[in-house]
């Protein structure tokens, strides 16, 4: 392994620390986790314990979600170079955005860590496979070389030991010219220095051991990159931090914090329904174009090459 070392971005209490490490090109816990002990949280504790009462959130929210699967299906048909529409959706949850693909005539394929989530998810008709990315490669044959036209990897890089390995695995799964979306969280990013400036707060975000790799925009194209897949877009979710700046401090206040979703949910819906989808569209983008918002959201097209590449150019 690595020796890691970079500059110290913040400490936790827990006895964590957050470099910017100069070998793995992003910020990540010191030290990092074992593969054993997150396989075990994951799969036992993560939404029975830790996140009880996710599922039954999620379900209720499906008309607020399901604008985001029809952002994501249309992407990828415009963005993927393949003729056909195989679907893999790594870290799929409870399975929700995997029905509403499969309704609409992709083939889909699941991979989840949580036995709770992957049973929801089955629950839905669609097919899951329960575990970690590498243990699920080494024994399904479904997960063969150049399978899937898209890859879905929302919320994942975050949580694993080696993000670079799991995005070259992704590399080896996607059919040349197929597309992959990476979804993590914006973090370390200029509205949280506002508000940390402003409210003299520690870096509330950073939550080991869950959260061990902390992403920009530009660092999580660049691990992208070393894995042999172009980036191609950037999209942005809500810059919730926004909130606090204006007054919102929902930061260790749940029931606030909620509040404020249901208000960044009311704002995307009024947009839909007054049939100004495109400008909701245009205007993360646009943030994203500007390194904002609170997930960092990058689209990445497999080659032909499918190579292993230097860091982007002043990445």
């Amino acid at each position: 392994m690595p020796s890691h070392s970079g500059p110290i971005l913040a400490t936790h209490p827990d006895g964590f620390r957050v470099i910017d490490c100069d070998v793995c090109g992003f910020a990540h816990l010191d030290p990092i986790p074992a593969d054993d002990q997150l396989r075990e949280l994951y799969h036992t504790a993560y939404y029975e314990e830790i996140y009880s009462g996710w599922y039954e959130k999620e379900l209720g929210e499906q008309a607020y979600w399901q604008l985001e699967y029809a952002d994501r299906l249309a992407a990828f048909d415009r963005l993927r170079a393949t003729d056909r529409r195989r679907l893999l959706d790594i870290g799929c949850s409870f399975g929700f955005f995997l029905a509403y693909a499969q309704e609409r005539g992709w083939e889909v394929l699941g991979i989840e860590p949580s036995a709770f989530a992957a049973a929801r998810a089955e629950a839905l008709g669609v097919p899951v496979l329960c575990g970690l990315l590498q243990d699920v490669m080494a024994h399904d044959s479904r997960l063969a070389p150049a399978g899937f036209d898209a890859v879905h990897l929302k919320l994942v890089l975050e949580h694993v030991t080696d993000p670079l390995k799991v995005c070259r695995d992704v590399e080896r799964l996607l059919r040349p010219g197929g597309v992959v979306c990476a979804e993590v969280p914006n973090d370390f990013n200029p509205l949280q220095a506002a508000v940390q400036q402003l409210t003299q707060k520690p870096a509330y975000w950073v939550a080991p051991p869950f959260h061990i790799n902390y992403f920009t925009f530009q660092t999580l194209e660049r691990l992208l990159h070393r894995a042999g897949l172009t980036p191609v877009q950037r999209d942005a979710t809500f810059p919730m931090e926004l909130f606090i700046l204006m007054g919102d401090d929902y930061v260790g206040n749940d029931q606030l914090g909620r509040a404020m979703h249901a208000r960044r949910m009311r704002l995307e819906s009024a947009l839909e329904a007054a049939g100004h989808g495109d400008l909701r569209r245009k205007l993360y983008a646009f943030l994203a174009s500007e390194g904002i918002g609170r997930e960092a959201i990058v689209y990445a097209r497999k080659d032909s090459a499918g190579t292993d590449r230097p860091p982007l150019p002043g990445g």
